[in-house]
């Protein structure tokens, strides 16, 4: 059996090895292709179909198109493989034989030629100049590609051959995705197959002679670097030499004029003519140096927009080909730093216009000395006929033409001013454009890039040796010898400043006594001030000067010296002698019995914390501050930093550390606002961000983050105080006015005999301040630091764009021949969050603001500040909403249909909501009810406090907090008692017994109406005798009160009124009355007789014998049959009138 087995496996595996491997089909022509595509419209297809089998055959055209390219660059490259060697060698001679040639000064050479010969050469320079730039960017991308790839093609390669395989298992299985393949696709899939098989040919050629094709560059970028810096100096000696003769011609040109001055003799004329040319041709001179200044000027601006403009140019193929290598970093850095410094002319504007106006004057002129004859005549027809002679004639005849060629040349000279001025005006604005372009560029691409390589074990084997020689270079024992010359070198500048810091050290003990002196005023009504906070403030400012000076001193002093690494050391320290101003003065602040305990009046604890908090944050903040500052100025170096990195992981580390801590532990930060929760949970974060960033390898990015963190802290700090400072100042400003409201009271009660102590009050809460201002200065205060944080963060907002670059899925825009694909980016996911974030905060915020700030000023009627704010709430956050999805790529015409389906089945799950939504809208738009109203809705009385989008909220008499559906306002029956009017009726009914006189009931019963001061006078109250009862003459009292608040106490107040006066007049309020009679089984009755004993009826306990209890039964059955009597009587009750519901007032 083993031997069977053997023999089938060999039996197969001879059969497998003389199957061959799979063949694919050749690719189709181009040529039939592209008629395929031609006849699409004649095959009737589906929008659909047509639309897929378009994109189909327009990829596998694509793909023809790279094959051919393919093979024609490695044809190409196989005749540069083969001519490199001796372009080599030829560039290497070529470069030593330019070395070994010395070249002739322009001057000694062109010495000879004419200005515009000289000018002519310069053109041709600048051509020749602009052609090698290009040459040595293209050698420099040359180099840049063969450095890096046997890395990207290694890589392509491998792709490549993962392609093909996958391209090969479609065609032998016939589908793809389960889906059989059809003609096109099968087409696509060969002529893609075909290019990749292109492909690996020509990038395994260039991995072949990508050493050939490197030294190739080397040579080139070489040879062309010395022809450029000779070119460069040889544009200079000519621009210089042109100089030099034109102003040779004009200094020439002034002697002679000079000359001509002095023959001029005693002619007063001929002096004044003579004058006249002296200055036209000292102003030719001057138009010639200022030609000269300008062309210089306008020359070096050319060569620096002419490298910039090829910096950027190659930039994005530079990203392109080293995208992901370390070495890109590098490159950036270098170009960053490469970038030239603009200097632009702020004057260059003005000198046109003048130019320009010259010029006009200088034409006018020439139009006047057109004929020189007639110009003569004319000076000569001012003078007296016998002193003009035939000499003087002559004299002025060479003046004049004299002038009229210096006005020719005077013309050109400023026309070529003119010239070359816009071309340097033109040249700096496109120069600063292009500049900005590239430093925005570069800076996006840095931030985004990784500078060092992650922290593995591979980056810790190689620390030691790196930290060796990084300590190495650190000037360990020049500076302090060279921070001494730096302060002697320059004494005008530093002595004031040491002589300062002593001055402060000297006078410190004065300054605790002013400051304790200070405090002691705080909460005296007499000496306590507005100003004494800041004098507080500024006095711990003072005492931490001494040392923050004495750092930035040090440092300007190295930044001055700029020899090896003083500049950064320089740097490191006025940064750290600003953090230690910042957190000193806040250590000072928070001292006990300082400041933050005595003016702002902070808890003692809180003070305690932040005290201990804030000096442990400034000794990090400090160490981390060095650290930013070195490194920022020398990017290029971040590579190789392990001094610096262990450093700032480990601030890093610190302060998210103290910052968690100040948001967990601190005593108060369970009453701290969301705002403020959030600000401190975000800075606890960030720090954590960037040690993360950072061992990931992007420790610029962490770098740059660090430094506008930080500044970010020292604003907020700077805002704390300001606030506080802001609300103490108005605290205080209120108990003055309270206790100078105390002074004019005790004042008051003297004058009038009511001598009183003066007591001093209590210092008033911050409660007790005018809210509207404190308002207002804590929004203007927000605005500023929002000003101030965008000033902070505005160079690192443009390196956001790159997020644009990021897609995170597209979506068709437009229809038919104009629908394209518009894809949505991490940067616009960012800006819908940032749009919901202003929209949560104006909806929340906007409204309020405007109430206060223009609504409360306005005669508006009641409710329509409160309909006002909601409905720009809710227009606000429709707003917001819209944009939102505008920015996600959700436009109306895709959403409508959503809106319209969700709406017909939300319509009939929800009909009770979106009831009761719209009904909202109806209430704020028309206002049958608004804030403040009294309303009864069905037996539901109370006053409005809330009208939401779906319920309204009543406060009802007993305190209690009703939710009423909105729907309820508008389909059910509403009585607001103060919409229109709160001016109501009061109804008061009573009857007197029969035979009372009824002009004096009505007479009392309108007396106690019009005695009552809630009476209105108009409408008059009115009594009205409207019927015979059965025991009693009924009348009815109508009067009028203005708020409903006065209806309950004028029925109290007028009832008693008229029972007192109905006693005293003998008038008696008659009530119903009936006799009873009992019964028994024998026809015998008894009569029953009211007892007036605390005010009860009683039944007579004499009953005769022999009588049944049944009667008494039967009298209490009767009662109870009939509710309308009284329990204790029998008797009707009366039904009172309808009232309206009690209000607050009652």
């Amino acid at each position: 059996m083993p031997t069977l087995r053997s023999l089938f496996a060999i039996a197969l595996l001879g059969l497998s090895l003389s199957i061959g491997p799979l063949q694919a089909a050749e690719p189709p022509t181009s040529e039939a292709v592209q008629a395929n595509l031609d006849k699409i419209a004649d095959r009737k297809l589906p929008e659909a179909d047509q639309k897929a089998l378009q994109s189909l055959l327009q990829g596998t055209l694509t793909q023809l198109n790279n094959k051919k390219d393919y093979e024609q660059k490695l044809s190409d490259l196989k005749q540069q493989l083969a001519t490199a060697p001796k372009l080599n060698i030829e560039n290497q001679r070529e470069l030593v034989r330019l070395k070994g040639t010395k070249v002739l000064p322009v001057a000694q050479r062109y010495a000879n030629s004419s200005i515009q010969q000289l000018e002519q050469m310069l053109t041709e320079r600048s051509t020749q100049q602009s052609d090698l730039q290009k040459a040595l960017a293209e050698a420099n991308s040359l180099i840049i590609t063969a450095q890096t790839r046997p890395e990207r093609a290694q890589a392509e390669i491998a792709s490549s051959q993962t392609r093909i395989q996958q391209i090969n298992n479609i065609l032998k299985a016939g589908k793809d995705n389960g889906k059989t393949l059809s003609g096109e696709q099968r087409d696509q899939l060969n002529a893609e197959l075909a290019a990749l098989n292109a492909l690996i040919p020509l990038r395994r050629q260039e991995l072949a002679g990508n050493n050939q094709l490197q030294d190739l560059g080397n040579s080139q970028h070489d040879l062309l670097s010395e022809k450029t810096t000779r070119l460069d100096q040889e544009i200079q000696e000519l621009q210089t030499l042109i100089n030099q003769k034109r102003l040779a011609q004009s200094q020439e040109t002034v002697t002679q004029q000079s000359i001509e001055a002095q023959k001029s003799g005693s002619s007063s004329l001929l002096a004044v003519e003579s004058a006249a040319n002296l200055k036209l041709s000292d102003y030719l001179l001057k138009s010639t140096d200022r030609l000269n200044e300008v062309t210089q000027q306008n020359l070096q601006t050319k060569q620096q927009l002419d490298s910039v403009t090829q910096s950027d140019s190659a930039l994005d193929e530079q990203i392109n080909v080293l995208k992901g290598s370390l070495l890109l970093s590098k490159i950036l850095y270098k170009q960053k730093q490469a970038l030239p410094r603009l200097q632009l002319d702020r004057d260059l504007a003005d000198q046109i216009a003048d130019i320009r106006l010259y010029q006009f004057e200088v034409s006018q002129q020439r139009e006047l000395l057109s004929n020189p004859a007639a110009y003569v005549d004319n000076l000569l027809s001012t003078q007296p006929p016998e002193q003009v002679t035939p000499q003087l004639r002559k004299s002025l005849l060479e003046l004049a033409n004299t002038r009229s060629d210096l006005l020719e040349r005077l013309n050109r000279e400023l026309s070529a001013v003119l010239n070359e001025s816009i071309t340097l005006q033109l040249n700096q604005k496109q120069l600063l454009s292009t500049a900005q372009s590239l430093r925005a560029t570069l800076d996006e691409q840095m931030f985004w890039i990784p500078s060092n390589k992650p922290l593995d074990p591979e980056w810790m084997r190689g620390v030691p040796e790196r930290l060796q020689r990084q300590v190495t270079t650190l000037p360990w024992t020049s500076s302090l010898s060279e921070l001494i010359d730096g302060l002697v070198q320059r004494p005008l500048l530093f002595l004031p400043l040491v002589l300062l810091i002593g001055a402060l050290l000297w006078r410190r003990k004065n300054l605790y006594a002013r400051l304790n002196k200070v405090h002691q005023d705080i909460g005296h009504f007499k000496r306590d001030s507005q100003w004494h906070t800041p004098q507080a403030i500024l006095i711990n400012i003072l005492l931490a000067v001494p040392v923050a000076l004495g750092l930035a001193l040090c440092g300007l002093a190295l930044q001055f010296d700029a020899r090896g690494q003083n500049a950064n050391m320089g740097a490191a320290l006025i940064q750290m002698g600003q953090a230690w101003l910042v957190f000193y003065t806040a250590y000072r602040i928070l001292a006990p019995g300082g400041v933050a305990e005595l003016h702002f009046r902070w808890e003692k604890p809180q003070v305690e914390f932040l005290q201990g908090w804030i000096r442990r944050l400034g000794l990090v903040v400090m160490a981390l501050v060095a650290v930013v500052a070195v490194a920022e100025l020398q990017p290029a170096a971040l590579a190789d930093d392990v001094l610096g990195m262990p450093v700032v992981l480990t601030c890093y580390g610190l302060m998210a550390w103290l910052l968690g801590r100040l948001l967990i532990s601190s005593p108060t930060h369970e009453s701290a606002s969301l705002f403020r929760r959030a600000v401190g949970v975000l800075f606890a974060v960030l720090p954590i961000a960037l040690f993360v960033a950072v061992c990931f390898g992007y420790y610029y990015t962490a770098l740059k983050l660090s430094d506008r963190l930080i500044n970010t802290l020292y604003l907020l700090m700077f805002w704390l105080v300001i606030e506080a400072t802001f609300v103490r100042g108005l605290s205080v400003a209120a108990r003055r006015l309270a206790y100078h409201r105390a002074l004019a009271k005790r004042q008051a009660a003297k004058e009038a005999g009511e001598g009183e102590a003066v007591i001093e009050e209590p210092t008033l809460d911050i409660e007790k301040v005018n809210e509207q201002s404190l308002r207002l200065i804590r929004l203007a205060l927000l605005g500023g630091f929002i000003a101030a944080l965008y000033w902070v963060w505005s160079d690192l907002i443009s390196v956001f764009s790159y997020l644009d670059n990021i897609t995170l899925y597209e979506y068709t825009s437009g229809t038919g021949a104009n629908m394209s694909m518009v894809p949505i980016s991490i940067g616009d996911m960012l800006g819908a969050l940032i749009i919901i974030g202003i929209t949560f905060a104006l909806a929340r915020n906007l409204p309020g603001l405007l109430e206060v700030l223009v609504l409360s000023k306005l005669n508006l009627a009641q409710g329509s500040a409160y309909a006002t704010t909601t409905l720009l709430s809710y227009v606000i956050a429709g707003v917001g909403f819209v944009s939102t999805l505008s920015t996600l790529g959700v436009s109306w015409d895709k959403l409508q249909w959503l809106v319209a389906a969700l709406s017909v089945g939300l319509g009939f799950g929800m009909q009770e909501i979106f009831a009761n939504f719209i009904s909202g809208i109806m209430i704020l738009f028309e206002r049958p009810v608004r804030i403040g109203d009294t309303i009864t809705i069905g037996n539901l009385s109370g006053t409005v406090s809330k009208i939401r989008i779906r319920a309204t909220t009543i406060t009802d008499f007993d305190r209690k907090d009703i939710i009423v559906p909105n729907k309820t306002f508008i389909t059910g029956q509403l009585i607001n008692w103060s919409l229109t009017d709160t001016i109501t009726r009061v109804t008061l009914k009573l009857g007197v017994d029969y035979g009372s006189d009824l002009d004096l009931v009505k007479a009392l019963l309108l007396q106690a109406a019009r005695e009552n001061p809630r009476v209105l006078k108009e409408p008059e109250p009115h009594v009205y005798f409207l019927n015979f009862g059965e025991s009693t003459l009924d009348h009815e009292l109508r009067m009028h009160v203005r708020d409903l608040g006065d209806r309950n106490p004028v029925l109290d107040e007028v009832n008693r009124f008229i029972n007192n006066e109905f006693k005293k007049q003998n008038i008696n309020i008659s009530f119903r009355q009936m006799e009873v009679y009992l019964k028994n089984l024998h026809g015998q009755e008894y009569k029953l007789v009211p007892v007036e004993e605390e005010n009860k009826t009683i039944i007579s306990r004499e009953v005769p014998a022999g009588v049944s209890t049944q009667a008494k039964t039967d009298a209490s059955t009767d009662v109870a049959k009939d509710p309308s009597k009284d329990v204790s009587t029998g008797l009707a009750k009366d039904e009172p009138e309808q009232e309206p519901p009690p209000t607050k007032l009652d």
